[in-house]
């Protein structure tokens, strides 16, 4: 995707044993100059790194609460992730996806989920609202309540 679309750039935050074949398939890409990985990240910083997203992709296959894709939510960000139940269940408000889910293993599928947020400006705007609201629910009061 961030090779048809020139304005894109990706940033990639943690680390992994993944980084060098990352790097080869961007520069083999040709989009080297805007693929940016981050690496490990002091939890200070997350709220800022998160600010300067325009979107938030989340193809994790496994996952047991999806802590960063909330993270983002709050945070106003749209949010793309893989459709996991336990993702549907913490990225949902008052019944309503706060997420556009995608198959993760389905590569066209996400990448239409993708261009979806950059498309569709008032189901975006929808989304962002209610991810805005997960802020109180995952709150310490908001999480001794429940």
């Amino acid at each position: 995707m961030i090779a048809r679309r020139p304005a894109l750039h990706l940033a990639i935050a943690g680390q992994g044993p993944d980084e060098e074949r990352l790097r080869k398939i961007a520069a083999d890409l040709g989009v080297a100059n805007r693929v940016h990985l981050i690496g490990d990240m002091p939890p200070q910083k997350v709220g800022l790194f998160l600010a300067g997203l325009n979107a938030f992709v989340f193809p994790s296959t496994a996952e047991t609460f999806g802590l960063a894709a909330v993270e983002a939510a709050q945070a106003g960000v749209p949010v793309v992730a893989n459709d996991l139940p336990v993702l549907r269940e913490v990225l949902t408000v008052d019944g309503e996806p706060c997420a556009l889910f995608a198959d993760a293993s389905n590569v066209d599928d996400f990448a239409a989920k993708i261009d979806m947020v950059f498309r569709d400006h008032r189901q975006t705007a929808q989304m962002v609202a209610l991810g805005r609201k997960l802020a109180g629910r995952y709150s310490v009061d908001g999480m001794v309540e429940a």
